[in-house]
């Protein structure tokens, strides 16, 4: 939404992104927009645990079954490295409108963030103390 629908809201939490989903269609989605706009006027806030990179994965999938593990093994997925990727390509644009705050949540897996991204998008998003 936040690239191809942007005035569809003013604020954006966006908690542990699956970016690769796709090949990666959002850097598309980024690079497109970029190309036809000079702004974007949005409040976001992006956060990611420090586990959701490729090692976390496995650690994580250490828990599942075989079959299960094979599974998980076959992709390669960074999402910590993702997600710093689209921040920084936002920023590098230079919006004069784009507030973006961005944040790895230490110590934390892809099953256990989601309260946290949770609590600090709505913390920046709306002014709450941190």
């Amino acid at each position: 939404m936040l690239l191809t629908e942007p005035t569809s809201f003013g604020r954006y939490g966006i908690g542990s992104p699956s970016l690769w989903w796709h090949e990666e269609i959002i850097f598309e989605h980024e690079t497109r927009y970029a190309e036809g706009h000079d702004d974007l006027p949005a409040k976001v806030f992006f956060s990611i645990g420090e586990y959701e990179d490729y090692d976390g994965r496995q650690r994580e999938a250490e828990r599942l079954s075989a079959h299960e593990r094979a599974q998980a093994s076959l992709r390669y997925v960074d999402m910590v490295a993702d997600t710093e990727r689209l921040v920084a390509s936002l920023r590098m644009r230079e919006y004069p409108n784009l507030e973006i705050a961005s944040v790895v949540l230490p110590g934390e897996f892809h099953i256990t963030v989601p309260l946290m991204n949770l609590s600090r998008s709505l913390r920046y998003l709306f002014d709450a103390p941190a």
